[in-house]
């Protein structure tokens, strides 16, 4: 092997896939914005389908026959469901989401002239959503046993207060509830792999690029 020479033919340029120039390496701040457009979407239509469910839990149990220890567990528990059931459909418009300066790519594993850039289909939707659903629980499992005492106080300040006692516990749950998922979609998706697909971030425009132009600023003396 000798170094190259000036005199040398220079190579044919090949054509790669344009994530090569415009690949954006994701930080904080697009997490963050990634982020808070899923959060508030799914919080806000989750809210609106689980007062719809509950009320009409409500008015069945009042009205009809009924037993009430079949729709109180239903009352209790259709928050959860109804969360992770609108999340999964908001995480398929996320990974389609174009932002004001970048979108959300699937890409194959590694780096290679031909690799083509991945629909977000359903199947692949799911796979990141099921990673964002059973993270996200750990993770709260964790805060809240490791903020038990700091919350016992919390609470103990504001038992006066009912009122108040009600608003900052929900306050404080919303707040676990956002660390936990603002985490797990910057540690835990963005750049990761999942099996046959990558989740990138991706430049607005698409563009080909040739690989003499990228390999020109490492062959400069």
């Amino acid at each position: 092997m000798t170094p190259p020479s000036m005199f040398d033919t220079a190579p044919e340029p090949l054509s790669v896939p344009s994530y090569l120039r415009g690949y954006i390496q994701p930080t904080f701040n697009h997490g963050l914005r990634i982020w808070w457009a899923f959060f508030w979407r799914t919080t806000l239509i989750s809210m609106v389908i689980t007062f719809g469910i509950n009320f009409g839990l409500r008015v069945i149990y009042e009205h009809t026959n009924v037993p009430g220890n079949l729709i109180r567990p239903l009352m209790r528990f259709s928050p959860y469901v109804v969360s992770y059931t609108v999340a999964l459909f908001i995480m398929e418009y996320i990974l389609r989401k174009r932002f004001r300066d970048f979108r959300i790519g699937l890409l194959a594993p590694g780096i290679s002239a031909d690799t083509p850039e991945l629909p977000a289909t359903f199947g692949r939707t799911v796979r990141v959503w099921w990673t964002y659903s059973w993270r996200t629980i750990l993770y709260r499992i964790i805060i809240m046993v490791a903020a038990t005492i700091p919350l016992s106080v919390l609470n103990g300040v504001f038992s006066r207060i009912p009122l108040l006692q009600i608003v900052v516990s929900a306050l404080v749950m919303v707040a676990v509830d956002a660390a936990a998922g603002l985490f797990v979609i910057y540690s835990n998706i963005l750049d990761e792999d999942f099996g046959d697909f990558r989740v990138c971030l991706l430049p607005l425009e698409k563009s080909v690029v040739s690989a003499e132009s990228i390999a020109a600023p490492a062959t400069t003396t």
